[in-house]
């Protein structure tokens, strides 16, 4: 007969502890933070603070195609006065949408990610 009782080390190797995913999280962010590009993940919603002064046409690859993309500058608010300015790419359809906003002057704006690869999109609205 089969012993189904799992040791603690066994149960440690099949899944991480609380203090494991916690460290992972803090390293995940740190690397984030080192960036100085806005990466949102699939689902993820972030309130930035947008510049309109400092918004910037640049040409990406995207899947071998030269296209063209719209920089904003943006901080996060919820940094505090320790924000440090960082970039947002984004297409022509959201561009025009975050345009929209910025011409109302709001500049804090709620950025939700959705889809991966090909069929991201966001969803824009005022925070």
């Amino acid at each position: 007969m089969v012993n189904n009782v799992m040791t603690q080390e066994e149960r440690q190797e099949e899944e991480l502890t609380e203090a494991a995913r916690q460290n992972l999280q803090r390293i995940a962010e740190l690397r984030q933070n080192q960036s100085p590009y806005i990466k949102l993940q699939p689902s993820e919603k972030r309130i930035l603070r947008f510049n309109a002064e400092k918004i910037e046409p640049v040409e990406r690859d995207f899947n071998g195609t030269k296209t063209l993309r719209f920089q904003y500058t943006v901080t996060d608010p919820n940094e505090g006065s320790n924000s440090k300015e960082r970039y947002l790419t984004v297409s022509k359809r959201t561009s025009e949408e975050i345009d929209a906003y910025l011409a109302e002057q709001k500049t804090l704006l709620r950025i939700h990610r959705f889809g991966a690869g090909k069929d991201t999109r966001y969803s824009v609205s005022s925070a």
